[in-house]
């Protein structure tokens, strides 16, 4: 039997000089010419022409992104020579894939492949599973979208309009707003010193009851005091702080609290499962014409540098200590005001992370809480104490590990909830009763001792006062 020839041929690929310092630019990246044999061992399958993608610190090798290929050669039982795939390639001629099981076979190819990287890929499964799974919208809702005209909130404004709902969109360039028609979804100008006012006044003078973040920063921050009660953010992305030294801190968070907002971060690989059944929603829209997806293309891999600048521009279309553990069994404590580095004191007593961080007090303390949650975490917002009395409250920077982490951040109000009481006192007073919960108070005997009792709230007392 003749042996088998294997063609090697040179691959043209898009690599980083060095890891990224601040926004992106073109002297960061080069090109490099290498050789790879067109032939693969068993599990794995070998694709050419990466159509699209985003960036990632890797160094040497080729930068990575969510690409559509053709397989050349397959050692993969669910893949074989000529399948058209999309998933995550190289910046590259030619790439091999060593996790084909993360792939997905192209079976529809009466759409434009390029439609595999947008609204049949990562961005459009992002978009369903962010609006419709975190975000539960119900018929005529108020929903405002940031990034409105990128690749994941243009699809996001128009499943909103197919739920009846009103939709408002923000976008970072006034030639994006020529296209309105296409997405048929309000634009207000994107002007931050005044957006606060514009959403209020303008376009939502009853409030928003999804936002879907794609932005961060004073976006975010404005959006925060215009949320209407039991609103919910999907936390999709926060684009303006990726790339900055030290990221904006948002300083409206008490609003969470107030309005009974729920801010849910989401990755979309969590929701892959649900790709057939997003597929079967969205072919018949695409068919019909009722819905419509802008994209941003660049020929040629020599011009992928330059796209991917232009996204980052916002030019782009597309795309008290003792006593606690004493007293009341907790495993572990520290006093927050005493620890040097609460991300130390954290790490201490929770080495393996947080999966519930019950939250009273918010600043410094919510900001390092956030970098120790573990994923699918939940934090029940109930006060934040140490922003009472400030007069410029300090900002939360990490609030990207919501994203990151799916974690589930929701303010509450306890009258919300006083309809529960008697199934509260049903389960509260035999425990008192057999000494299995405590309760320690700080009493104050005498009015005229009300008033230094409440100034020293929070910096002396132990438990609630009692007059």
């Amino acid at each position: 039997m003749a042996e088998r020839v294997v063609e090697e041929v040179s691959n043209k690929q898009v690599i980083l000089r060095d890891y990224l310092s601040g926004f992106p630019k073109e002297s960061d990246f080069e090109f490099k010419t290498s050789k790879i044999r067109l032939s693969v061992a068993q599990g794995r399958i070998i694709d050419p022409r990466n159509f699209d993608g985003k960036l990632m610190k890797r160094l040497i090798k080729p930068i990575i992104g969510y690409g559509v290929a053709r397989v050349i050669d397959s050692g993969h039982p669910n893949f074989k020579k000529g399948d058209l795939v999309w998933g995550m390639t190289g910046w590259e001629e030619y790439s091999l894939i060593t996790e084909p099981e993360t792939f997905f076979k192209i079976e529809h190819t009466d759409v434009p492949l390029s439609y595999y990287t947008g609204i049949l890929g990562m961005p459009g499964m992002t978009a369903y599973a962010g609006f419709y799974e975190v975000g539960s919208p119900k018929e005529g809702e108020y929903v405002f979208v940031s990034s409105a005209f990128g690749a994941v909130g243009q699809l996001v404004g128009q499943f909103a309009k197919l739920k009846n709902c009103y939709v408002v969109g923000s976008a970072g360039s006034k030639e994006k707003f020529t296209s309105i028609s296409v997405a048929n979804f309000k634009f207000p100008d994107h002007d931050f010193c005044c957006f606060k006012h514009v959403l209020f006044y303008l376009c939502f003078p009853d409030g928003i009851d999804i936002y879907f973040e794609n932005v961060g920063g004073k976006m975010l921050d404005a959006v925060l005091l215009n949320m209407r009660l039991h609103g919910r953010i999907p936390g999709c992305g926060m684009i303006s702080q990726y790339n900055l030294e030290e990221t904006e801190g948002v300083h409206n968070l008490f609003c969470l609290i107030t309005k009974r907002v729920r801010m849910e971060g989401f990755l979309v690989f969590d929701y892959y499962p649900m790709y057939p059944k997003y597929l079967d929603m969205v072919l018949p829209l695409i068919r019909e014409g009722k819905i419509t997806y802008v994209e941003d293309i660049a020929e040629g891999l020599e011009n992928a540098p330059k796209a991917l600048i232009r996204l980052f521009s916002g030019h782009n279309i597309g795309k008290q200590v003792d006593l606690l553990k004493d007293k009341f069994g907790f495993d572990e404590t520290f006093n927050y005001k005493e620890e040097h580095d609460l991300d130390k004191a954290l790490k201490r007593c929770l080495p393996d992370g947080i999966d519930i961080y019950f939250e009273n007090v918010g600043g410094k303390m919510l900001d390092v809480v956030l970098l120790n949650m573990r994923l699918h975490g939940h934090i029940p917002v109930c006060g934040m104490i140490s922003q009472y009395n400030l007069e410029e409250q300090e900002g939360a920077h990490n609030l990207f590990c919501l994203i990151t982490k799916r974690v589930r951040m929701e303010g509450f109000l306890v009258s919300d909830y006083f309809p529960m009481y008697p199934k509260y006192r049903d389960m509260v007073l035999p425990l008192i009763r057999e000494g299995k919960i405590t309760y320690v108070e700080d009493i104050a005997e005498g009015l005229e001792n009300a008033p230094a009792n409440k100034v020293n709230r929070g910096i002396e007392n132990v438990g609630k006062t009692q007059r």
